[in-house]
């Protein structure tokens, strides 16, 4: 009866273990470090079977060509390793290097050396079998170069264990548990190899035994905690295009300006290579405006090419995780067409203000005059005129307080509701034939902007008393879970539905257009006051505005 050594045993229950994981891996060839991870692990069951199968031969010539297999697997594995954790972390660059190309050459020269060493004898010396355990284990003398081999492909497997553990300090949970379980899984055999090599137990390399642990660990991590199925690549390739894919500026620089990175947005913008501005101030690199990183200042304008482009400003502190002030993370944001848009118009609402609405106030009186001086067809050409005029002088009015409303600076207050609609009804009513009746409670208040309050309100009734002949008007209102509810209903015909669906659409096309300002202007008020706007033209027409009761002042830490 023939009795396998309990250690020979072990190594090959190793292999097979690990011949397991690898079937476990062949879905998920494309995910990121999974190639290296299957070349670690093909090595480990070369290893295992090869030092298994050696423990059960006793000729000197068989049990030498064994050895050198597990040498050279010995050289490779960490390699391999470290591979898997460059890749597995997202750490592309590197593993794609023309450096971590160069490093291959170490296990590819050990290898050479450990096929070769019957000849030079450079890794070790004296070699012969020894029964160990009831099994063929074999001692020799280790040279200089044998311990530097083994050290440098150690040294692999740390680094990689430390990459592993630094996506558990960087990362947080989402990946701690099988950055763990394949951080820890190197250590057992790790610690049988120094031990081996350094002669402090049994005269035998225990270390395919130990790396049941190892396939253990690793098993953990692939199997119960899905390795490949969540990696921090994804999620190193999103931190890295957040910034360096983004075509917006942004410089990272320490507390004192001087510039540790920029993306590539920010190498144009400033004329330069990152290499050729690292740890320089990055106001020596800036053309224009000065820029000091202390200064409160949101505005900068830049030089580049003969051309002048402005930005704005966002600068965040960066910390650590006990609140040290770090540096900052400073974004340009191109507003130079912005600012030219806002001059266009500029110049356009002073055009409007003036030439346009001065011409049609001549007009309007010159009209208003033909229309009382004369008679018949020529008096009615002349009442169109100026009916034409009028609006268009209403449009241009319009047009300016849609330009002229500060949406977004002016203060929140609460604002008395029944006196608001009161107070604009009393102006409205004596221009039309119509009347307006108001019921809205007298203790209801809304915190909201007055100036687009009174655009809603206003252009809501004076479109129904417009356009319904001796229109009946009713402006109601109630609070309702947080908001208030604001309907203006007229009796008339109703809003037409191309109008309608011109408002739901957001613009305006040449077939297909509204016939007045007053509801664009009610809608982008409504939209500037967080509020809904709904239409029911199923009885008349009745508009209800729904605006939050409560809105917080914005960057008011207090109700933020």
């Amino acid at each position: 009866m023939v009795v396998v050594p309990w250690v020979a045993l072990g190594s090959f229950a190793s292999g097979v273990g690990s011949l397991y994981l690898l079937a476990q891996l062949r879905d998920h060839w494309e995910k990121p470090g999974a190639k290296w991870f299957v070349a670690t692990i093909a090595t480990i069951t070369v290893w295992c079977v090869t030092y298994g199968v050696a423990l059960l031969v006793a000729d000197t010539t068989i049990r030498r060509a064994l050895e050198t297999v597990t040498w050279v697997c010995l050289v490779w594995i960490g390699y391999f390793f470290m591979g898997f954790a460059l890749g597995y972390t997202g750490r592309t660059n590197i593993l794609e290097s023309r450096s971590f190309a160069a490093l291959g050459l170490i296990p590819l020269a050990s290898s050479i050396l450990a096929l070769t060493n019957p000849l030079h004898a450079l890794l070790w010396d004296g070699f012969r079998v020894a029964t160990v355990f009831g099994a063929s284990a074999v001692t020799y003398t280790f040279q200089p170069l044998g311990y530097l081999v083994i050290l440098l492909s150690m040294l692999f497997v740390s680094v990689a264990t430390v990459l592993l553990f630094d996506t558990v300090v960087s990362y947080g949970p989402l990946y701690r548990r099988q950055a763990i379980a394949v951080g820890l899984s190197p250590i057992p055999p790790g610690v049988a190899v120094l031990t081996w090599a350094l002669g402090l137990g049994p005269a035998i390399n225990l270390t395919t035994l130990l790396f049941l642990p190892h396939i253990a660990l690793d098993s953990y991590a692939f199997v119960r905690s899905g390795m490949f199925e969540f990696h921090p690549a994804t999620r190193r390739a999103g931190e890295r295009a957040a910034i360096d894919d983004i075509a917006t500026p942004v410089a990272i620089v320490d507390v004192d300006g001087r510039i540790i990175n920029l993306n590539p947005a920010a190498e144009v913008m400033l004329a330069i290579e990152k290499r050729a501005a690292l740890t320089d101030p990055l106001d020596a690199w800036i053309e224009g405006d000065e820029f000091d990183i202390e200064a409160e200042r949101d505005r900068l304008g830049v030089e580049n090419g003969g051309r002048r482009h402005e930005y704005k400003i966002q600068r965040t502190e960066l910390t650590d995780d006990s609140g040290t002030h770090l540096g900052y993370t400073v974004v340009f944001q191109d507003i130079t067409d912005e600012i030219q848009r806002e001059r266009r118009l500029e110049v356009l609402n002073r055009f409007l203000r003036h030439n346009v609405r001065n011409e049609s106030v001549v007009i309007q009186a010159r009209a208003e005059l033909l229309a009382a001086e004369l008679e018949g067809e020529a008096a009615e050409h002349a009442a169109t005129i100026e009916g034409a005029v009028d609006r268009l002088v209403e449009s241009g009015d319009k047009a300016r307080t849609l330009s002229e409303a500060s949406g977004d600076d002016e203060a929140l207050e609460p604002v008395d509701l029944a006196d608001r609609v009161a107070d604009i009804v009393a102006g409205l009513e004596p221009e039309y034939d119509g009347s307006v009746t108001v019921a809205v409670p007298a203790d209801l208040t809304v915190r909201t902007q007055p100036a687009l309050l009174s655009v809603v309100v206003t252009n809501l009734v004076e479109n129904a008393l417009q356009h319904v002949d001796d229109a009946a008007v009713k402006v109601t209102a109630s609070a309702e879970d947080g908001a208030v509810a604001l309907s203006v209903s007229d009796d008339g015909p109703g809003v037409p539905d191309h109008e309608l669906g011109v408002l739901e659409r957001g613009r305006e096309t040449d077939l297909n257009h509204g016939s007045g300002m007053g509801l664009w202007l009610v809608r982008w008020a409504v939209t500037t006051l967080e509020g809904d706007l709904d239409f029911d033209t199923s009885d008349g027409t009745t508009v209800t505005v729904r605006l939050p009761r409560e809105r917080p002042v914005p960057n008011d830490p207090a109700t933020a």
